[in-house]
């Protein structure tokens, strides 16, 4: 009797493990099939460095790699500014060798302009950092433009340059021997964000209108931040920021309504004829990369707090055609912040971006604090 319990028990216990492991495996087995029959991109945070503090406003931030420095630059004021504030930045342009440590190589300032939201490439042969958000103030009245620097070797910077005045810039890109970047128009009651092509990245001309002239009744809106993304298949994508204030115009109704963002698609060969793709997601300060076949972007939107109020807050999506955007990290953010910079290196990407989480976020004439952060993710190989 003894052994046939004994038996007993060992052939239960043999079921239930088999049973368990059995499981196990075949919940393991599906989970990974649908991921990789789905597509989706793994990612996670290895690292997060702050990597400037000085105790004023940083804000504004862009990345890239040249000649094997990592380059990051940023806005250093008092606060975040306005418009009709009296508040001036200049650019800061940091670099290092190994993602840790960083000197600053570059301090740009121009006396009675309010220098704004830098952005920096890397050609062949040169670095650039764009203000493209460059506020003169001639006798109160603010004047908008755009100016470069330029560098070979990346501690030695020409003087700055002036360039298209009537435009707000976003992020220059180079494609083909020739520059691209969508600026927008900025005056009340009116938006149009137009395609800018160049050859030197200095002189530019229109080469197509993405988002045209509006008017607007009632409602004040603006598309603005728009970056543009050259894929691999000879398309290219826009993905522009659109705000708005005050009541809403159903006049607007065909432009999506001005509530979130929206993702465009053109040819890259002409870039005319542009095709609204996508308006599931409203996001700030869009910086896109393709990576491997995939489609990241990272940007700002707005995160719940345990209060029922809202914060700012920056992320990272993989936005796939058709599909829409499915969302990656969180990055550790408060407040004022976000305004990515993002460059792809083998099976990471490394995102840049500004937080007053430490400090203290401040509009207008108001002093605050804000850091600059990097972040590392790591993307798991996929099918």
């Amino acid at each position: 009797m003894t052994v046939f319990r004994n038996r007993q028990l060992l052939q239960l216990l043999c079921g239930l493990f088999c049973g368990l492991f059995c499981g196990l495996f075949c919940g393991l087995f599906c989970g990974l099939f649908l991921m990789f029959a789905s597509g989706s991109m793994q990612a996670g945070e290895i690292s997060l460095t702050k990597i400037f503090d000085d105790g004023k406003y940083n804000s504004f931030t862009d990345l890239c790699k040249f000649k094997g420095h990592y380059y990051c630059t940023f806005r250093s004021a008092i606060s975040h500014g306005g418009a009709s504030h009296n508040v001036m930045g200049d650019i800061v342009v940091i670099r290092s060798a190994d993602k840790t440590n960083w000197q600053e190589v570059a301090r740009f300032h121009q006396e009675n302009v309010d220098l704004r939201d830098p952005k920096i490439i890397a050609t062949p042969d040169s670095i650039r950092v764009y203000a493209v958000d460059c506020r003169f103030r001639p006798g109160g009245k603010i004047e908008y433009a755009n100016c470069v620097w330029s560098s070979q070797e990346g501690t030695k910077w020409s003087e700055a340059r002036l360039m298209a005045p009537g435009y707000i810039f976003w992020r220059p890109k180079l494609y083909k021997g020739k520059f691209y970047v969508p600026a927008y128009a900025r005056r009340p009651g009116y938006c149009c964000v137009d395609l800018l092509v160049s050859d030197d990245g200095e002189h530019w001309h229109v080469q197509s209108t993405p988002i045209p002239p509006t008017e607007v009744e009632e409602e004040i809106l603006w598309a603005n931040e728009t970056e543009i993304l050259f894929l691999e298949n000879g398309t290219a994508l826009l993905f522009a920021r659109r705000n708005h204030y005050g009541k809403a115009n159903p006049k607007l109704k065909k432009f999506g309504g001005f509530r979130s963002g929206v993702v465009m698609q053109a040819d890259a060969k002409t870039l005319t004829n542009w095709k609204v793709i996508d308006e599931g997601l409203t996001f700030h300060s869009p910086a896109a990369v393709q990576h491997r076949g995939r489609i990241f972007l990272a940007g700002r939107d707005k995160h719940p707090l345990s209060d029922g109020r809202f914060t700012e807050t920056a992320r990272l999506w993989e936005f796939i055609p058709g599909k829409g955007f499915t969302p990656l990290v969180h990055f550790k953010t408060r407040g004022d912040c976000s305004y990515p910079g993002i460059v792809a290196e083998g099976n990471e990407l490394l995102v840049s971006y500004f937080s007053t989480h430490e400090g203290k976020t401040a509009y207008f004439e108001l002093p605050g604090k804000a850091d600059i952060y990097l972040s590392r993710i790591k993307l798991e190989p996929t099918k």
